[in-house]
């Protein structure tokens, strides 16, 4: 999270300006952890005279840092001390790890209060002393509990990084709102066999803790058509280990009743001849079985260009992009006037950006006269397109060029090249008539 420096240049001053206990309390009060950090770090960078007690104890010369340690007031004497006990100077150092283990002996609960300072101070050189302090008092279940309930995320991790949370809290955090959070659960809770454990595993939004539930080939085949690549790879792994074929597990599902899932599972894992099944999906009502249909057709690399070149007017933009992404390799075989009437102004924003693609994949001449055309049309975002493709080809595409336009695309060339030449260039337009 980002700090405001403005905000800590006011607490800094407020800080600075504070001539009594009640002042200082005012000045860093709701400060975050962060906050604390950034103060402090500020108070080193700018230092400046010294009226009250945290003043300086966040100031530079360490014999004022470690005579105000014993003299701060209760209300903001943990976050000083816990920075204090991470301080360069041994002598400033000692004294504050005293007070903090002071604190700690009196209230452990104080523990949980100090966690989020001990996670962000850890990488520290002399930083590692009040997070393994705090992780040995996890072993009371008491503090534990309370650190699992806290708000501040860097606590609740720290518990469960630290492996002192038990099965029963490891399962809880399997819920918490946290992703690193239920991924470090998942992976403790690893091989476990508790029903509740696999519920929340196998009912999770997250793809990777979905895919820890599958121990075997009964977990893996109904984790096959997920929706996740993740989970449909390690479904897939789990099967074939066990001597297992996944993919005519694909097209029975495919045949019963194709999800988004199923289809691009077949295509991951079929044959070209699963193209016969997958191609009458292609009117499939749902948008998204409709381009994962496509995915599928382009990984088997059955790609027929006269039943997917329709779908480049499909209504839905994950379609129209995975039908691009298959017809790459061959839009030449796609009628050039047709994707010229997808570039029209009323066309939706995608279907011209596709339109484009297409043309420039045809052939460097028809990439070059479509660049220039757009070049010389109205300012809009395919214009802008059009010149960074125009400074591409020239910055890389130029030098392996070994071919030269014939008949009429060469005529149009030339003639886009005189028109066009104020906005290229005459260096540019040399190049384009030495081609020609």
């Amino acid at each position: 999270m980002r700090i405001n420096q403005d905000e800590v240049a006011e607490r800094l001053a407020a800080v600075r300006a504070a001539r009594d206990a009640d002042a200082e309390v005012a000045a860093m009060a709701g400060a975050s952890p962060r906050l604390w950090l950034a103060v402090d770090d500020g108070a080193r960078r700018h230092p400046q005279g010294h009226r009250g007690v945290l003043a300086r104890a966040l100031g530079r010369d360490g014999r004022l840092r470690e005579a105000a340690l014993t003299r701060l007031d209760e209300r903001i004497a943990l976050p000083v001390l816990a920075i204090r006990a991470a301080d360069w100077v041994p002598q400033v150092r000692e004294r504050a790890r005293r007070e903090c283990l002071r604190h700690l002996f009196r209230d452990p609960m104080t523990a949980v209060d100090l966690f989020p300072f001990a996670c962000l101070l850890r990488p520290r050189v002399q930083g590692e002393w009040l997070a393994v302090t705090l992780e040995g008092m996890l072993r009371t279940p008491e503090v534990r509990s309370a650190a699992l309930a806290s708000p501040d995320v860097l606590t609740r991790r720290a518990v469960y990084a630290s492996g002192r949370a038990d099965v029963g809290e490891l399962t809880a955090g399997l819920r918490d709102a946290d992703l690193k959070i239920r991924l470090t659960c998942a992976q403790a809770l690893a091989g476990s066999t508790d029903p509740e454990v696999l519920r929340l595993l196998r009912g999770s939004g997250t793809a990777a803790l979905r895919a820890q539930a599958i121990r075997d080939p009964a977990d893996a085949r109904p984790a096959l058509a997920d929706p996740a690549s993740l989970v449909r790879a390690y479904a897939q792994f789990v099967l074939r280990r066990a001597g297992e074929d996944p993919a005519p597990h694909y097209r029975e599902l495919v045949a019963a009743a194709a999800s988004p899932g199923a289809v691009a599972g077949l295509g991951e894992t079929g044959t070209e001849a699963d193209g016969a099944l997958l191609l009458p999906l292609l009117a499939d009502p749902r948008p998204k079985v409709r381009a994962e249909t496509v995915r599928a057709l382009r990984r088997l690399r059955v790609v027929p260009a006269a039943r997917l070149a329709p779908l480049l007017s499909d209504p839905s933009p994950r379609v129209a992009r995975q039908v691009v992404l298959a017809l790459r390799g061959c839009a030449a075989e796609i009628d050039e006037a047709a994707l010229h009437g997808m570039l029209d102004p009323g066309q939706p924003a995608h279907r011209r950006r596709n339109a484009f693609q297409l043309l420039s994949a045809r052939d460097t001449w028809t990439r070059l006269a479509l660049d220039l055309r757009l070049l010389l049309g109205p300012d809009e975002p395919l214009r802008e397109t059009a010149r960074t493709d125009l400074s591409n080809w020239f910055a890389h595409g130029s030098a392996t060029t070994y071919t030269a336009p014939r008949g009429e695309r060469a005529a149009e060339l030339r003639d886009l090249v005189s028109r066009a030449e104020p906005l290229l260039g005459e260096a540019r337009a040399r190049v384009l008539r030495l081609f020609l």
